[in-house]
């Protein structure tokens, strides 16, 4: 048996959650989370027609509420379908019709109900206090092939794909979450402050192992408070996005290092990280992690906790995880890859074949077992010469130009081009280390159509920037 609510419901009086909200905060112990999670099943149970077998669509700001409707639908052998609040409606509406959504909870009246295929419920009724529950069971070990969730995955190009997963892929092994590197003895008890929204993966993943482990998850109940609310709390360590990393890079540089609540570690995921931002933290005592992984993984690949020594790479593998390499693309085996694409065989034979999951990253695995990324296969430009050019080699390159915020590197009539974004008085000193550049590349790698903008580059809804 998968014992997720009885392992939850055995952290008893321990702290779950401590929301903080400015010079206020909420303490849940896991014993009240649990009841929560009972009464919000009742009460999903009540305003439908019977969850299970269902998909119940999130559309909503992430918060410890949201963690409890996602295992409430989810025990209630329902399908729980959580959206980017930050995509567009226009794909939130394909979404839905994609993933054939029975119940969309929202908590506003950012989707006109008119609008979508779906019966609308409103979170507030769904966490109406009226003191009803129903008993949850944890999963069987029969059960470990039922799909529970779905994660529509934006992607730099094309439709959004929606990620099936499984009991198995999410309940079905003990996730790691700090290896040896890491400052810490026990987990248990372990003050956690995260802003990894609770629609991704690496939210949701986050989430489940903290419970597993007894872990104490801070949030912010106004993310924009992120540097304020930390301010008087004690925390050991912080997940978070790497655009938090560089907002808390400027608080450091400052000399503000009590906005970081006094955390030992530092850990991030989802995004590349700068490596001067890396050594800045290093250098005032805080360690620095990274976890590598993706939807159709089920969220970790690999973790990296000594970057003091492997500071480029994205670590080991994690354990249950064999990383391998097929033609220079990173691929995985493991209990974590993905059931399917829904309604997208195509795409889904593309990506498993006989069970391994093409990530789509090219890399190597060094001999220590360190996991390196260089590139990703798509991105990959092939010239008319049959030379290949890797654009992230020459973005990384052009990153080293303290005035390039932003770029990206394409082709463009066989030759190769790039879209940079700066501001208007270093557009000259941009293109004037573009020329010095050219200079130490070999003649097919040369960037000859220059495009220099001063309005940041159009991203997709997880932030990266569109290919």
């Amino acid at each position: 048996m998968i014992k997720f609510l009885s392992e939850m419901q055995a952290w008893g009086d321990n702290i779950a959650f401590r929301i903080l909200d400015g010079d206020s905060s909420i303490n849940i112990s896991f014993q009240q989370y649990g009841e929560m999670v009972q009464k919000c099943a009742y009460n999903l149970n009540q305003l439908t027609d019977g969850l299970k077998g269902k998909r119940v669509g999130i559309y909503c700001d992430s918060s410890c509420e949201y963690t409890m409707l996602v295992a409430a639908i989810m025990f209630s052998r329902a399908v729980a379908v959580p959206f980017n609040i930050r995509e567009s409606i226009d794909n939130i509406l394909y979404e839905v019709e994609n993933a054939e959504i029975d119940y969309l909870v929202v908590d506003n009246d950012l989707v006109e109900e008119d609008s979508i295929k779906a019966k609308v419920l409103l979170l507030s009724d769904v966490f109406k206090s009226n003191g009803e529950k129903v008993e949850l069971k944890d999963f069987s070990e029969e059960e470990k092939d039922s799909n529970v969730l779905m994660i529509y995955t934006s992607g730099t190009t094309g439709k959004p794909k929606g990620v099936v997963l499984s009991v198995g892929n999410i309940f079905g092994y003990r996730k790691s979450m700090y290896d040896e590197n890491a400052p810490f003895e026990k987990l248990e008890g372990l003050r956690v402050y995260t802003n990894f929204p609770y629609y991704h993966i690496g939210g949701i993943n986050g989430w489940i192992t903290h419970f597993e482990l007894g872990v104490t998850t801070y949030i912010s109940k106004n993310p924009s408070n992120v540097l304020s609310d930390l301010e008087g709390e004690t925390i050991d360590s912080a997940i978070v996005t790497p655009a938090t990393l560089n907002l808390w890079k400027k608080t450091v540089s400052r000399g503000r290092m009590d906005r970081l609540g006094g955390a030992k570690l530092l850990v991030s995921a989802g995004a590349p990280v700068d490596i001067t931002t890396v050594e800045l933290f290093m250098e005032h005592g805080i360690s620095y992690g990274q976890y590598y992984g993706m939807s159709e993984s089920c969220g970790n690949i690999t973790s990296n906790f000594d970057c003091k020594n492997h500071l480029k790479s994205v670590g080991k593998a994690d354990p249950s995880v064999e990383v391998i390499i097929e033609d220079g693309e990173i691929c995985v085996k493991g209990p974590g890859v993905m059931q399917e694409y829904y309604k997208n065989p195509e795409e889904t034979e593309k990506t498993i074949i006989n069970g391994v999951l093409h990530t789509g990253d090219l890399g190597y695995v060094a001999e220590d077992g360190y996991v390196y990324i260089t590139g990703r296969k798509k991105n990959l430009i092939i010239l008319s010469g049959g030379e290949n050019v890797s654009p992230e080699e020459l973005e990384n390159a052009l990153y080293k130009c303290e005035y390039v915020f932003e770029c990206k590197v394409y082709a463009e009539d066989d030759r190769i081009g790039t879209t940079i974004y700066t501001d208007e008085e270093n557009s000259e000193t941009v293109l004037s280390f573009i020329t010095e550049l050219n200079s130490t590349l070999p003649i097919y790698k040369r960037i000859y159509r220059k495009n220099i903008q001063n309005v940041p580059l159009e991203k997709t809804a997880s932030g990266k920037i569109k290919r």
